[in-house]
């Protein structure tokens, strides 16, 4: 392929194209190659774009964790050699790469659909596969724990128990669901920054459900995922332990908190509006079939 007489080639990607690529990033040279070599390791892929043989642009497919198939699809061209159809080139050098693989669907999020990149993947057949919702809550001081019921407690772990706990109850919660994504111990144990972090719902003895709290900024907690095994659901323990994870997080110095749902998710939806939550960002997947 030329473009005003300038070679355009695809190859595979190698430590030496980080300095140039990151340049037509804002990531720094050490981790951008950092990121494109555990895609590979992780049976990912990475295609580069040279022009007359300088690397100008990449693409990658990671996996994503828990779900065969499903692939995330990332990648960027210079600003220099936009809208020069050199995207397009790389785009469909990856779906022909694909082909016959086990990659089933490839997909990117986006937080705005009229931006450039989300423009550009809708014009190459690229489709909404869901979409979710960010809602915020302020004012936790008002987040009072729940009324105290007899049959209902909840209580953390070790550090070493959480994980195989936490998956446990996940799958029984979701597995049913479009939106299940599955975690593994050895996930948990990578994520979690202490073990009080992850609050279990019990039902006498048994647990039924958990919500693990997360810490992106100071003020600010997640509650990323809260989940209630599926034979409880319908109880009203979801907003029991909703209630619970609200309180923790103002008890320990929040005074904002976000959660996510599918926006299909309407049961979820209504429950986290009933206490106070508001839409803040709506999230879209974009994707294609292979």
């Amino acid at each position: 392929m030329l473009i005003a007489d300038v070679p355009i080639t695809i190859g595979q990607y190698e430590s030496p194209m980080a300095a140039d690529l990151s340049a037509a990033s804002s990531v720094s040279a050490r981790s951008l190659d950092g990121r494109l070599r555990a895609i590979v390791q992780e049976d990912g892929r990475v295609w580069v774009i040279f022009a007359a043989g300088q690397p100008v642009g990449m693409a990658s497919v990671a996996p994503l964790s828990g779900l065969p198939g499903l692939y995330e699809l990332d990648g960027f061209i210079a600003p220099a050699w936009q809208r020069r159809g050199l995207g397009s080139h790389l785009l469909q050098q990856v779906m022909a790469d694909l082909q016959g693989t086990a990659v089933r669907q490839i997909s990117h999020l986006f937080a705005d659909l009229q931006s450039p990149a989300a423009q550009f993947l809708r014009r190459h057949n690229f489709t909404i596969e869901h979409e979710e919702w960010l809602l915020t809550k302020d004012n936790l001081a008002d987040c009072l724990p729940p009324t105290n019921r007899s049959d209902l407690s909840w209580d953390t772990l070790p550090y070493a128990q959480v994980g195989r706990l936490f998956c446990r109850l996940y799958d029984a919660s979701f597995r049913d669901f479009p939106w299940y994504q599955p975690y593994s111990e050895t996930e948990v144990s990578a994520e979690l920054a202490a073990a009080r972090d992850v609050l279990f719902l019990r039902r006498g003895a048994a647990p039924i459900g958990f919500a693990w709290l997360r810490w992106p900024e100071k003020g600010l907690g997640q509650i990323e995922p809260l989940g209630i095994v599926a034979e409880e659901q319908g109880k009203g323990y979801g907003r029991y332990l909703l209630a619970v994870a609200l309180h923790q997080l103002a008890q320990r110095g929040a005074t904002q908190a976000q959660i996510g749902t599918w926006v299909a998710n309407e049961t979820a939806v209504a429950l986290y509006q009933s206490v106070g939550f508001r839409h803040q960002e709506t999230i879209t997947y974009l994707a294609c079939t292979v």
